[in-house]
């Protein structure tokens, strides 16, 4: 994997992107981190690691409810934001570092089985068994992965890809950890759960983000083919479209 072109994505993406407390993203979060307390998670007074944090979507509900979050992010932009946010709320238990996961040596930062909980949400920094692994040396108890499930749809992505002789298909998630539990031989919950959210910004904000998607699949932008399409999905100025994703979670503890 390409990891500066995968900083400089959600580098890009950091501006547009949803804040933790916005009312129908914080609803859903506080949705999902319950169900996922029903498997038997405890939050409450717990020490948490968060792994792509981004801007701070679940790091700032799970502040709430924790001791202490240390939340990981590759991107400068998104962990700026993660910044504010913390400042914004009043939030003064959640240390952020910028820095790439695979890079991170947990001796060297005494994160060794340093946290009661090792949380991972939508983030391409856990893909592979050692991924796992080391998530698992700095878990005392729970570990908790949040990734794609079998589903992502977007009309305006799926064309614009189509045009740029690509697949807009869902990326590596859930079934793809879950395989890599079964070959570790872990015991594992899982559970899947639907999910939507809609993006808007001007033309040219669209342009830059599905850019910088296109860029990342390391195909150059074609503008002429693009515009058209973002036209067709804008009023007044304004383009908006919605991706409709099948999501899921998985909780597995330490051995």
């Amino acid at each position: 994997m390409d990891w500066k072109s995968v900083k400089e994505f959600w580098d890009r993406r950091a501006k547009k992107y949803a804040r933790a407390f916005d009312s129908d993203v914080y609803e859903k979060t506080l949705k999902i981190l319950n169900r996922i307390e029903s498997k038997g998670v405890v939050f409450t007074s717990s020490r948490i690691l968060e792994i792509g944090s981004g801007t701070g979507i679940y790091t700032l509900p799970l502040a709430k409810r924790a001791k202490e979050v240390v939340a990981v992010d590759c991107s400068e932009e998104m962990i700026k934001i993660l910044n504010e946010e913390l400042k914004k709320h009043e939030i003064d238990n959640v240390y952020s570092i910028q820095a790439f996961w695979h890079e991170i040596d947990i001796e060297k930062y005494r994160f060794y089985k340093d946290f009661d909980i090792v949380f991972a949400a939508m983030t391409p920094a856990v893909k592979t068994k050692d991924d796992i692994l080391k998530m698992e040396d700095c878990s005392r108890d729970w570990l908790i992965y949040i990734g794609w499930g079998r589903k992502r749809d977007n009309d305006l992505k799926k064309e614009i890809f189509s045009l740029h002789g690509i697949e807009f298909k869902v990326p590596g998630g859930v079934l793809m950890i879950c395989k890599i539990l079964q070959e570790l031989g872990r015991k594992f919950q899982y559970e899947f759960f639907e999910n939507s959210w809609q993006w808007r910004g001007s033309l040219e904000e669209a342009y830059e983000d599905v850019s910088a998607f296109l860029e990342l699949h390391g195909v150059k932008p074609d503008k002429n083919r693009i515009i058209p399409v973002l036209e067709k999905y804008s009023k007044d100025g304004i383009v908006t479209h919605t991706t409709y994703a099948e999501q899921g979670f998985i909780v597995w503890q330490t051995l």
